[in-house]
């Protein structure tokens, strides 16, 4: 590593993630970059993450640990408060739950240190479960979203045409811990929303990457995105307010790049698939979901002809998906149905 390497503030955002904590800590340590400055924050935690956090900055000079008293609801204030606290030319969000290579900061810093005009630069990211074993690559979605070997190879790219044709769709971008931002160009435009639930990294990046020239993509499956049963993602199951907050990302590329409007069509009824199928019965005994289902229905329903009878399907669908788990042919016509249509069902099996 050059004597002159350029400071890299590291941000650890916790909240109840003991049992990951020292891997996360560890694959931080193990960096083969050592240029850093590492800003631990916890929220409150109530699972014996702050003893750990405080035994590791004790004897590592250069971490801060910052303790919340209260719980902020957010994982998003979090970010803000670490990013005012970061002093590095880059900034990298680790979060306490994922893991990483140990040369994840070399090889982006590099990236960002040749592509000047480069925001932010990340890696492909393998999803891991809860004790660390391997799914499968994000380029799985990729191939299922886009139809496309885009993410097969390194590449630097326009950042207003990801917005335009990849953001407007699906947040390409799929797991903070595997970004590495150039923090100059982070000031644009912060704070990050706290409003947002679930996708405010996504709004987030839109948002950068809508005031940036490029960004810098490297295919190298350098970072590992745990999912488990306490993730945003999973405890965002049969709500909401995550498909209002697409709309509003949506919405939001449209106003800055009017040009898209015969694609942001298609990104309106995808949205709409994704949230007949998010529909359950039992949401709908919920005085308030339904509310929302309701609202989402009268926002969806311009861009289809016959859009009840789209609803009306999805729930003869379950009722006999239902039948099938009971009598436990479900898995073994899904086997059947990957191999008559392959490529064109993508099912991850979620931790209850």
């Amino acid at each position: 590593m050059a004597v002159n390497a350029p400071l890299v503030s590291v941000i650890v955002p916790n909240y109840n993630h003991a049992p990951y904590l020292t891997e996360r800590l560890k694959s931080i340590e193990n960096q083969t970059y050592k240029n850093i400055e590492l800003i631990l924050l916890d929220d409150c935690s109530t699972d014996g993450s702050i003893e750990i956090l405080r035994n590791w900055a004790a004897s590592r000079p250069y971490t801060q640990l910052i303790i919340n008293k209260n719980n902020s609801g957010s994982p998003f204030a979090q970010w803000n408060k670490g990013l005012s606290i970061a002093s590095g030319k880059y900034v990298w969000i680790a979060e306490s739950d994922d893991a990483c290579e140990p040369n994840l900061l070399e090889v982006l810093v590099n990236m960002l240190e040749n592509e000047k005009d480069a925001s932010l630069a990340f890696s492909q990211s393998i999803l891991i479960d809860k004790v660390g074993n391997k799914l499968h690559s994000f380029n799985e979605h990729y191939k299922f979203v886009f139809k496309s070997e885009r993410w097969e190879a390194d590449f630097c790219a326009d950042a207003r045409e990801e917005c335009r044709r990849y953001m407007l769709f699906h947040n390409t971008i799929p797991n903070a811990s595997a970004v590495l931002f150039r923090r100059k160009d982070l000031l644009k435009v912060l704070p990050v929303d706290q409003d947002f639930k679930l996708n405010g990294d996504w709004f987030f990046y839109v948002k950068l990457l809508s005031v940036s020239n490029k960004f810098c993509y490297t295919a190298k499956p350098l970072n590992y995105f745990r999912y488990h049963a306490n993730t945003q993602r999973l405890s965002a199951r049969n709500k909401t307010h995550a498909f209002f907050e697409i709309i509003r990302i949506q919405d939001f590329i449209l106003e800055k790049f009017p040009e898209t409007i015969d694609d942001f069509i298609k990104a309106k009824r995808l949205c709409a698939y994704w949230w007949i199928g998010n529909i359950n019965g039992k949401s709908l005994l919920n005085k308030a979901l339904l509310k929302q289902h309701i609202q989402l229905y009268r926002h969806f329903s311009p861009y289809f002809k016959h859009f009840w009878w789209r609803i009306a399907w999805h729930f003869l669908f379950i009722s006999f998906r239902k039948i099938l788990i009971i009598t436990g042919l479900k898995k073994p016509l899904k086997r059947l149905r990957s191999k008559l249509f392959p490529g064109k069902y993508f099912e991850l099996e979620l931790p209850e």
